[in-house]
């Protein structure tokens, strides 16, 4: 009785005292920022085990309005809450006797956290860590684990112009191991926040772009902090609208896409770089998916130019420092289909396997300084059978884009290109065999030049007319005649000829994209390899 009357005793005693000290040291540590509210409390002497009802964190605004006028307010505030929170194995007598903190979980049920980071707030003081801000009222922190399960976070970001940006987060888990708090884990690098591991799963993120045109889904997301590795399952960009409800809500052409990409993984990630708001990866790796674009050329030309929006030029105006070592990408499909306006066909280019390995991303001035060239080996099949591989070396840094492209397409029936030229073009390859293509060639954001050799045999063209009706179109035989007799050239080398070789330069329309001036300076070469003085004029009258 005398052991049992002792242990109600302290048991009493000692949850009256740590009722009063919680919401001390909360205030304390904060410069009373914050509260700390909950209701009922149980402690179990003996086993060590709390539990906490109905806790929350609540700024407060008062003072937080205060600490802006003094030039103290820190930028990151938070407010959470939980409907429980439980302390497991939690060593009673080291916290009452040296205010040690010593449990084996913390076990948060229904967490809301809410962070808001107003970029405009000035802190002129001093920045003390964690530690700092809780040595006076506890002298270490050990948790063997925390553990978050489905978590609703929800971050909002105040910028400079007071314009707002809030992000919302479903079912997030957050599994903490290993935290120590004291002076000497607070400079332990082989920490992140303190912890051991520290791992971060959500399930699932869906954001509705600004333009209302996209839906933007991302899908099991996985932080690994002590393997420095993030896992994405799947991250998709699916239109809202089909081809023609989509031409219809835009104003000025644009690109209609629908993007997946599965499997992701990057390694190498610095355990304080997303923090910092910085992505820089050692490794980064893509296997699977399709990228799909669609222009309707009937719809009205933006006014202005394109220019500024080349792949190195977009890259180095990109917000955040950014840099990937190495980047590998496969198993990708890829498409690009366009409307012809004066017959409402539409042509498509098909990539059904596409991959390849990128060098040296980043728009981080010492490295581009370091390595101004960012390399992109790809591959890929072109329609059904073309084997086409491309090196692709853009100049970091460069104001005007400058780039150099070298590649070659082999082994190909020319005729699978009639899936774009009979609609874009209104030319039916009847017949060709595309040996190889070589192309190399250097440009920026205003033109490209360079060579392009191709050797191919038998190649026939039917040009093409629409019929009256609409039903598609039909062959101009007397035209198709003379430009396979006198306008096209049906091979390369012809007999007892040496190989032609075009050199061709094209001029960018400012109005046009990268991937267009790449095709148009390649398809001038073709045309100066296959085409006599007559095709110019042939393709006019047509």
């Amino acid at each position: 009785m005398l052991v049992l009357g002792a242990a109600w005793y302290l048991n009493v005693h000692w949850k009256g005292l740590l009722d009063k000290e919680l919401r001390k040291y909360v205030a304390e540590s904060s410069d009373s920022l914050y509260t700390l509210a909950y209701g009922k409390i149980n402690l179990n002497l003996l086993t060590g085990n709390l539990a906490i009802h109905n806790v929350a964190l609540i700024p407060d605004s008062g003072v937080y309005a205060r600490m802006v006028q003094e030039q103290r307010a820190p930028q990151v505030l938070y407010h959470a809450s939980a409907s429980r929170l439980q302390i497991t194995r939690m060593k009673l007598w080291r916290y009452f006797l040296g205010k040690q903190v010593d449990a084996g979980a913390f076990i948060l049920s229904d967490p809301e956290i809410t962070i808001t980071e107003d970029r405009r707030s000035v802190d002129t003081g001093r920045q003390r860590s964690f530690y700092e801000a809780i040595n006076k009222n506890i002298a270490s922190f050990d948790v063997d684990r925390i553990s978050l399960q489905q978590t609703r976070l929800r971050y909002t970001r105040i910028a400079e112009d007071s314009s707002k940006q809030m992000t919302r987060l479903d079912n997030l888990d957050v599994e903490v191991r290993g935290l120590e708090i004291d002076s000497l884990s607070q400079h332990d690098p082989t920490r992140f926040l303190y912890a051991r591991n520290f791992d971060i799963n959500l399930d699932k993120w869906d954001y509705r772009l600004p333009d209302s045109l996209y839906w933007l889904h991302v899908s099991k997301i996985s932080y690994h902090a002590i393997e420095r590795s993030l896992d994405i399952g799947e991250i998709r960009l699916d239109p809202r609208y089909d081809r023609a409800a989509f031409d219809k809500r835009i104003k000025f052409q644009q690109d209609r896409y629908d993007l997946a990409v599965r499997n992701i993984r990057l390694e190498g990630l610095p355990r304080m770089g997303l923090l910092q708001k910085k992505i820089l990866a050692d490794k980064m790796s893509i296997n699977g998916g399709h990228f799909h674009a669609y222009r309707n050329r009937g719809v009205p030309m933006a006014p202005g130019d394109k220019y500024g929006q080349f792949p190195n030029q977009v890259l180095a105006k990109f917000e955040i420092p950014l840099r990937i070592d190495t980047l590998q990408v496969a198993g990708l499909a890829i498409s690009y289909a366009e409307r012809n306006p004066q017959n409402g066909e539409i042509g498509q280019v098909d990539f059904p396997r596409a991959g390849g390995t990128f060098l040296n991303i980043t728009n981080i001035d010492s490295l581009v300084q370091r390595n101004g060239h960012c390399i992109a080996d790809l591959h890929a099949i072109l329609m059904q059978s073309g084997k086409l591989k491309a090196r692709f070396d853009f100049k970091l840094g460069a104001k005007d884009g400058a780039f150099a492209v070298s590649g070659q397409l082999s082994d190909m029936d020319g005729r699978e290109f009639n899936k774009a030229t009979k609609a874009l073009g209104m030319v039916e390859i009847r017949s060709a065999r595309i040996k190889q293509l070589d192309f190399n060639l250097q440009g920026n954001e205003r033109s490209a030049a360079g060579i392009v050799k191709m050797q191919y045999s038998n190649l026939r063209i039917a040009m093409l007319r629409e019929e009256k009706d609409g039903n598609g179109s039909e062959r101009k035989g007397l035209a198709s005649l003379l430009a396979n007799l006198m306008a096209i050239h049906n091979e390369n080398p012809s007999p007892g000829q040496p190989m032609r070789v075009a050199k061709p330069r094209y001029t960018r329309h400012p109005q046009k994209s990268f991937f267009n001036l790449l095709w148009k300076t390649i398809f001038t070469g073709v045309k100066q390899t296959a085409g006599t003085d007559m095709l110019e004029n042939f393709g006019n009258q047509q």
